[in-house]
This record gives C-alpha cells, structure tokens and sequence, in this order.
C-alpha cells in the first residue's frame, strides 16, 4: 500500500522556514544555555585583555543572581561568587542593601576602569521576563545571542507543536510517541520526517510503514536525553 503525501502537511517551503529556524534555536541553546563558570577575577583579566563584548549583572548581586560576560555572541561566561558575610545581618539573616550597594558599586568601578569604552555594561532585564513576557522569550540563551530571536525561536517551537497535536497520519511516530521526543528536541526531527521527508517530494508516493507507539517514543526519548546529557558533559 502506497500513501500520498502532498495534501496532509503545511507548504515545503515553510517547513524549511520552520527546519531553519528550529536547527537555528537548536544551536544556540546549546552553546549560550549555560554559560562556562569562572571567577568574577577573570572578567577584571579578560576586559583588559579586550575580549569582553558584553557584561550584565543582576541588581542583587554578588548576594545572589548572576554575572555573566560575553566574548561574543555564542560564547559566554559566568561568575561563580560566593556571596560576602557583609552583606547579610547576621541577626536577622536578612540583606544589608546598604553593605550590597557598597560591594557591588566596588566591583563594578573596576570593571568599568579595565574596559574598553566599547563593553556594554548593563543591568539584567530578568524581572521582565516572569509571565507572558517571559514565556515568549523562551530560553535565557536566545537574548544572549540576539533578543529579537527570542519570540521568534519561541513561535516555531509552539508551531511544530501544534502540527504534531492537531494533524492526523504521522507516518514514523504517534503522537505519544512524538509527545515524548518533542520533550527532548524532537521538534527538530518532527519537521524533517512528518508528513513526509523533506528530502522526498511532496506528491511521492510513500510506502507505509509500522509507526512508534507511546512506550517506543519513550524509550527514545529516554535514550537521547541521556545521549545528550553525555555529549554535553564531553564537551565542556
């Protein structure tokens, strides 16, 4: 038996739209999500040695939040700081905002001395990001390299996710199946292969195949995760 492919899916040329931009997103999670730790020393060394693109901290640091440092776009850094005893009443256990304003008002007066006039130094923009705002900013790694790619990014995941719920005679996967591998960056492969693979024409006729189930689509999904999770843990 023998499945025509041409009328069940959304136009070849937007799915490579969608591939592209899902390939796109991909790459950049994985390279800006979790930047390298360092010490917050290193980033006095590295602004006077002018690789130093990007500094942002967040308003309550070093008492907690981060500081993070961009030598460009995909390569990141951040402060790992023990929080001084200063900044805490060792009564109350409570923030001294005072004692916190004094240490990070030091800090930054060195690191803005050790930069170029080029290094842009801001405060983080996290708090806008709680909400329906920051659902459509999605991962921390897409502002990282280029904020308008945030809701972008977001879009084309929230895309691939609706085709894999709403249309029927996926030809690889069921929707369990593809539920699960969409929990580890299975959106990427959903719009290679479904309803037909993007290397075959759309109005080729494919012959049927055996689809995974829910409990395949598991197993798989169980597989990559740890695959990644090696992959991740080799490279850095």
């Amino acid at each position: 038996m023998q499945i025509p492919n041409g009328r069940h899916g959304i136009p070849y040329g937007a799915r490579v739209v969608l591939l592209f931009v899902l390939a796109l997103s991909t790459v950049v999670v994985h390279l800006n999500q979790d930047p390298r730790l360092r010490g917050a020393e290193e980033l006095v060394s590295d602004l006077r040695a002018g690789v130093v693109t990007e500094v942002v901290y967040d308003r309550d640091w070093p008492a907690y939040g981060t500081l993070t440092w961009a030598e460009g776009p995909l390569s990141w850094n951040e402060a790992y700081y023990d929080p001084p005893d200063d900044v805490w009443d060792p009564v109350t256990t409570r923030l001294v905002p005072s004692e916190l304003e004094r240490i990070q008002t030091t800090f930054l007066a060195r690191v803005r001395e050790a930069a170029d006039p080029s290094v842009e130094i801001r405060p983080s923009r996290g708090p806008q990001r709680f909400g329906l705002a920051g659902l459509f900013m999605g991962s921390p790694a897409y502002a990282r390299w280029w904020e308008p790619f945030a809701p972008v990014a977001v879009a084309a995941e929230l895309v691939a996710w609706l085709l894999m719920l709403t249309r029927r005679g996926n030809r690889y996967a069921g929707r369990w199946a593809w539920t699960w591998m969409f929990l580890v960056g299975g959106s990427l492969l959903y719009v290679v292969l479904e309803p037909y693979p993007l290397w075959r024409g759309p109005h080729e006729a494919l012959p049927a195949r055996p689809r995974l189930n829910g409990t395949q689509g598991f197993a798989l999904a169980v597989m990559i995760f740890f695959g990644l999770g090696m992959i991740s843990a080799w490279t850095t």
